[in-house]
């Protein structure tokens, strides 16, 4: 995956805007730019400038071996070059910038003027890749680098920036050590075995080992979160027909997306919007009415908000307050308590619409049950605002409870292994199993939490992390 090659990329977007940035990374980035650089001050030479320093000058087309002669020189632009010299710079090799104007053909012949001089051009990611190898970052930090460019509200550029600062690589570094710590015991335990030398009470051991499960779950735990904000919370609309679902969803995303009507079962298919609360994003959906279809294509709707209700990670369950009816209300508290036992961490805010035609003298009871129930009227707007700030208050109230959040399923994935690996260590020692086996699962816990980081890693995960970055990062 790696050469020694110096590489060209536009690090802005294609196309015309007002300036574009063209980097250049690798031992001949200096001395090539050099070739086609004429400083405003006459004989100044890139070679000779310290390192994050910007030089005023133009791009010279073609090769003139007689610099002083300006009236030869065929200028294509003027620009502003950075130098930054290894090891201090964002690859951690010699880098420059070529600050350009943002002509689309000003950018392709600069490039085509460097891969002339034979500067090839970068592949996905390559830049970041080359900061990864040269220790710059480690591989968490260089994944969280991808999620800042993608990220389109501020919790996920908040949890990206906290990445990108090194807090899980603090964590997961502190974690390894202390299980090499553990490690080294056990080893130098076997080594002095005929002596039956003890170098670690069995108690601080037990001690340590709970200590690091407890670590391990809350960071896993937080993967639900992480994801859903990186990714954006699904809210999914329910309830009966006609209750009022369609009226709320289009004031909430500001659209008439959803067909309004008095004629039950209007909505056979789901219908997605999108808000961003509090700098949180939400996509919010609209359901098929719950109840048992007359026809085919009901009978498909009401399976796939099923579906949705499975997806969701909070529900909004709709019901009419202007039909008291306690059998109605006991049969929606079995049908809530359903869907909250098979999944204990959805959030349901019970709604009760169209308050305005209703004293809601019946609803004590169901309110009584629930954390979240709201009187609302989705025809006239009362209420909805008290619904959107509870939203974005349940997740910003999360956040602030989590010191780190896991965002990336491979990092899940590798601290759901080595906690496996921790509960079978431990229950080894309950055992007293010889220290050989009990050490051989710390070796494989260890191994787990190296790749996230990437101490330990394979050069297929390196490719299946660094191709998906874009061109020129």
């Amino acid at each position: 995956m790696f050469d020694d090659d110096t590489i060209v990329a536009l690090a802005t977007p294609t196309g015309s805007s007002a300036i574009s940035v063209i980097r250049i990374s690798g031992k001949k980035s200096i001395s090539t730019v050099e070739t086609i650089f004429s400083s405003v001050h006459y004989g100044k030479k890139l070679e000779n400038q310290s390192t994050h320093t910007i030089h005023l000058g133009y791009i010279v087309v073609d090769n003139i071996d007689d610099r002083s002669d300006s009236s030869r020189r065929n200028y294509l632009d003027q620009v502003l070059v950075s130098i930054f010299r290894s090891p201090f710079s964002y690859t951690g090799e010699n880098m420059i910038e070529i600050s350009c104007h943002g002509s689309y053909y000003i950018q392709q012949q600069i490039l085509q003027l460097l891969i002339r001089k034979g500067i090839r051009l970068a592949r996905p990611g390559e830049f970041t890749f080359r900061a990864f190898l040269n220790k710059k970052m480690d591989l968490s930090q260089a994944e969280a680098i991808a999620d800042l460019i993608l990220s389109d509200n501020q919790a996920s550029h908040e949890l990206s920036l906290q990445q990108i600062k090194g807090a899980l690589t603090s964590t997961i570094k502190n974690l390894r050590k202390k299980l090499l710590d553990f490690y080294s015991l056990l080893e130098l335990e076997l080594d002095f075995s005929e002596e039956n030398v003890i170098f670690a009470k069995r108690s601080d051991l037990f001690s340590f080992l709970k200590d690091l499960e407890e670590t391990l779950k809350d960071l896993i735990e937080s993967f639900s979160l992480g994801n859903s904000i990186k990714k954006g919370i699904y809210v999914v609309i329910i309830g009966e027909p006609n209750v009022g679902k369609s009226t709320l969803f289009n004031y909430v995303i500001k659209e008439s997306r959803s067909i309004i009507s008095n004629i039950e079962g209007t909505t056979r298919d789901s219908i997605e919007g999108e808000l961003i609360l509090n700098g949180i994003h939400f996509h919010f959906v609209d359901t098929a009415g719950i109840r048992d279809p007359k026809d085919t294509i009901e009978k498909m709707g009401v399976r796939k908000t099923m579906e949705k209700i499975q997806e969701a990670q909070v529900l909004l369950y709709l019901l009419d307050a202007s039909k008291n009816d306690r059998k109605k209300q006991k049969k929606i508290l079995k049908k809530i308590q359903i869907i909250h036992e098979k999944n204990p961490l959805k959030k349901i805010l019970l709604i009760a619409n169209k308050s305005d035609l209703s004293s809601f003298k019946d609803f004590y009871n169901l309110k009584s049950k629930f954390s979240y129930f709201f009187e609302i009227s989705a025809k006239n707007h009362h209420g909805i605002k008290k619904i959107l700030y509870t939203l974005s208050q349940l997740f910003i109230e999360k956040l602030k409870e989590k010191n780190i959040i896991v965002t990336q399923n491979r990092h899940y994935e590798a601290l759901k292994k080595s906690l496996k690996e921790v509960l079978l260590a431990h229950d080894a020692l309950s055992k007293k199993v010889p220290e050989d086996l009990v050490s051989i699962h710390i070796k494989e816990a260890l191994h787990h939490l190296g790749k996230i980081t990437g101490e330990i890693t394979n050069e297929e995960v390196l490719k299946n992390i660094f191709s998906k970055f874009c061109i020129g990062k």
